[in-house]
């Protein structure tokens, strides 16, 4: 009797032996990290202010700026309504066009803000003047009967239209009926900005009525957005939810725009009197907006304008490193931390491209890592190999500030050591990695099926991959153990 149950076992443990042939360990993958190599990864980076207080500011002087810039994914357009609609119902898209037919099939991809205050000067910021007024909203919807007022207290000349006008509004939504009608939901557009309230788009009127918009007056545009942007993300700064508005009043506009699926963007970091008077929060007056919708959906950095940012002496020597005696750190540690609150995947230096670029070229690498993820593989285990099934663990660590909001495939090969045969691949469709929050660790679980049966040893490679713009998602391992895109990352036998 003894001996027949010592054949059974024996048998079953042959068996298990036939069908899980892999030799199963785990492998530290943290030797391997690289923190330095930029990673010019698929939906995050850096942006440039392409078209910005109008249509000559931050033009690109070099091309090679922009094509050698690390990780630049897409440029921002903002310019006023009444360069796009000279003539009611008569739409002028060339400044728009021109950028696209040009930029677009280089791979960026593009954003905007159509204003319907600007500050600015004739022929820069608004393409309008009359009677000595400049007017961003096309002077015809005024002639229509719009009220507003003419001459702000401060500031320039410039018309505020009433921001709940009916006729403004109506105006305001046959432009964006046409506008969404060509551009909402292009592949290549990253968000549209709900730029039709305060000056410069921005929410505030500080530099002309100091008038606050309304809530009500904040919900009927965004409401005007949603009606027409359908398939692309609505952002909407900070300052459209808090300029004049009470605690409560703060809260609802919140709640209404997470609902609605609006995101938020902050044009405030290094601006002096904010920086000053928010250094607590590393210059980001509301941190709660952000903290609430990176979840979710990208929010977008926009620092001041640099040559502001200098000539205020809040940017010293390369890389921004030298502390600013007033304040006691260094305009680089605001960007870095102000980053961490509001947890961008997208970011701004607006300025030129050559001028930013010379002066913070190692910076400006670690902003773009450290903006939206940054997966780093800490360690992989293979577990078993079983009908066919291989089983393996990945812990994953995104050391960026936001999660991805789209999910890319793991794709993996297995290199045969003595290249006597051809690679055994395999994918799986969704990697898990919308689930890798920044700065947690997430032990993933994988099963694939092998096309092969493999027998011997192999390399086991992997990579992320983003199948709607075909590139490798790449994470921060050695270069020095990339093979055809993939990383080597264990030795396993079979």
């Amino acid at each position: 009797m003894n001996k027949l149950v010592i054949y059974l076992v024996t048998g079953l443990l042959f068996s298990f032996l036939i069908d899980n042939n892999l030799v199963a360990q785990k492998t530290d993958l943290t030797n391997q990290w690289d923190t330095v190599r930029p990673l010019a990864n698929p939906d995050k980076g850096w942006y440039h202010h392409m078209l910005d207080n109008g249509v000559h500011k931050y033009l690109i002087q070099d091309e090679k700026d922009l094509i050698n810039f690390p990780g630049m994914d897409h440029l921002y357009l903002r310019l006023a309504w009444a360069f796009l609609e000279p003539e009611e119902g008569v739409f002028d898209w060339s400044y728009i066009d021109d950028i696209v037919e040009k930029y677009v099939p280089m791979g960026y991809k593009i954003s905007f803000r159509i204003s319907c205050k600007e500050t600015g000067k004739l022929n820069e910021a608004v393409p309008q003047e009359v009677d000595g007024i400049l007017y961003a909203t096309p002077y015809w919807v005024k002639q229509a009967g719009a009220k507003g007022i003419e001459r702000p207290e401060f500031g320039s000349p410039s018309w505020t239209p009433d921001w709940n006008d009916p006729v403004y509004l109506e105006k305001l939504d046959n432009f964006h009926k046409a506008f969404a009608a060509k551009y909402d939901g292009k592949t290549w557009v990253r968000y549209v900005d709900v730029g039709s309230i305060g000056d410069w788009g921005e929410g505030h009127t500080w530099s002309s009525t100091r008038i606050p918009p309304t809530s009500d007056e904040v919900k009927t545009h965004i409401n005007l957005y949603l009606k027409h942007y359908k398939k692309t993300q609505i952002i909407i700064t900070d300052d459209l939810v808090y300029y004049g508005k009470t605690e409560s009043e703060q809260q609802e506009l919140l709640d209404f725009a997470l609902a609605n699926g609006v995101s938020f963007r902050d044009d405030s970091p290094l601006v002096a009197g904010t920086t000053r008077e928010h250094l607590d929060t590393w210059a980001v007056r509301s941190p709660l907006f952000f903290e609430k919708a990176y979840k979710t959906m990208p929010t977008v950095f926009e620092l001041e304008h640099y040559s502001k940012v200098k000539n205020n002496g809040d940017w010293r020597v390369k890389n921004g490193s030298e502390v600013i005696p007033e304040l006691g750190v260094s305009g680089a540690e605001i960007f870095l931390n102000s980053m961490k609150l509001i947890q961008p995947t997208y970011i701004g230096f607006h300025g030129y491209l050559g001028e930013w670029l010379n002066d913070n070229p190692e910076l400006t690498v670690t902003l773009l890592n450290k903006c939206g993820y940054w997966y780093f593989p800490k360690s992989i285990e293979t577990k078993e190999y079983k009908n066919g099934l291989l089983s393996f663990d990945v812990e994953w660590m995104n050391k960026g500030v936001a999660p991805a909001y789209n999910s890319y495939q793991l794709k993996g090969k297995l290199f045969p050591v003595d290249n006597t045969s051809e690679p055994i691949e395999f994918e799986i469709e969704d990697s898990g990695n919308k689930n890798w929050m920044p700065n947690e660790t997430v032990i993933q679980k994988y099963t694939v099926s092998l096309s092969g049966k493999p027998k011997g040893d192999y390399n086991l490679a992997i990579q992320l991959y983003d199948t709607k713009s075909g590139k490798p998602v790449e994470f921060g391992l050695s270069a020095n153990i990339k093979d055809d895109d993939y990383f080597k990352v264990q030795e396993i036998s079979f």
